[in-house]
């Protein structure tokens, strides 16, 4: 019953995740170049001071989103999808049954790129899981990145 209710409340979230706020595109813009090698941007950098409206960051790369620690962020791009990848640790008292993160993409001027969503099942207190996180949403040159908590049980 609890995997049928995080399937539901994931495709749920996903779902809203695909609205953008942004025009829709042209065949032309959503279909990847020729090449099949995928392009890969650089690392995360945390901001030094947070705005009061973002989750906590820690120093040196690594963000907090409720009682995750999230380090070893990447995200690149592969036909057509957009994959951040995070190393995601409990860092809480309890253990989680499921969760559904978000990561939120801004360029250099703050403006939102797009959201990647993704999700992870059974994590015990102080365990570490990679997870990935996708999106259709056009994210390179990406200089910002945020992580929130959309659900946990």
């Amino acid at each position: 019953m609890k995997k049928i209710l995080f399937v539901s409340v994931a495709a749920l979230v996903l779902a809203a995740g695909c609205s953008s706020e942004q025009p829709a595109k042209t065949s032309a813009e959503t279909t990847p170049a020729a090449s099949s090698a995928p392009s890969e941007t650089p690392k995360a950098t945390p901001e030094a001071t947070p705005k009061p409206s973002e989750a906590p960051k820690a120093k040196d790369g690594e963000y907090t989103a409720g009682d995750f620690k999230i380090t070893g962020v990447s995200v690149k791009e592969s036909a057509g999808m957009w994959m951040v990848t995070a190393k995601v640790q409990n860092a809480g008292d309890k253990d989680i049954q499921a969760a559904m993160l978000s990561a939120v993409l801004y360029d250099k001027d703050e403006k939102r790129l797009g959201i990647a969503q993704g999700g992870i099942d059974g994590i015990k207190k102080g365990e570490s899981k990679t997870i990935q996180f996708i999106s259709t949403d056009k994210l390179d040159g990406y200089k910002k990145i945020e992580f929130q908590v959309d659900t946990s049980i």
